[in-house]
């Protein structure tokens, strides 16, 4: 029950999202824990980073891509799902990412299976194609579920994507 308490913990944390320095389209900085904190989490189920600001994005631009690192803190291997989802309600002074948006984002590997204690990268990507349009900005989650998980209760992490316009 304890660890069910922590995981929920750490799930609000992690929709918390923190703050990131901004960069161009395709330079993002993920802020990923310090080694010293992964090492010292691996019996726990993790994503990093636990959000990402994407600036200056504009239709046609070059890819946006950043990993997402998923770590399997289970003693036994584990099947992820890697899914794209609109928030229910966004950050302040963004808004749900448009119906289309789900076409723009690309999950690499969309049903990762993880070994005990292992950690994986897993590609993420924004292709705006040239004749789109898009709120000036805008939000939406990657969602990571371990598939494994059984009983009532189970867990999803997100990683926030605030994204914003070039004007």
């Amino acid at each position: 029950m304890k660890k069910l308490v922590g995981l929920l913990i750490v799930t609000v944390l992690l929709l918390a999202g923190c703050p990131q320095p901004s960069a161009p389209p395709g330079n993002e900085t993920p802020l990923e824990p310090p080694p010293e904190e992964q090492a010292d989490n691996t019996d726990n189920t993790w994503i990093s980073p636990p959000s990402v600001i994407v600036d200056n994005l504009f239709p046609g631009a070059e890819d946006v891509e950043w990993p997402l690192t998923i770590h399997n803190g289970k003693d036994e291997p584990a099947e992820f799902s890697v899914t794209y989802r609109v928030p229910s309600s966004a950050g302040e002074g963004y808004v749900p990412a448009p119906d289309e948006a789900q076409d723009w984002v690309i999950i690499a590997e969309p049903a990762p299976m993880l070994a005990a204690k292992e950690s994986r990268e897993v590609l993420i990507s924004v292709e705006m194609p040239e004749d789109a349009t898009a709120p000036a900005k805008w939000e939406f989650w990657v969602v990571v579920k371990d598939i494994t998980q059984t009983g009532m209760i189970q867990t999803e992490l997100a990683c926030r994507c605030l994204v914003t316009m070039s004007e």
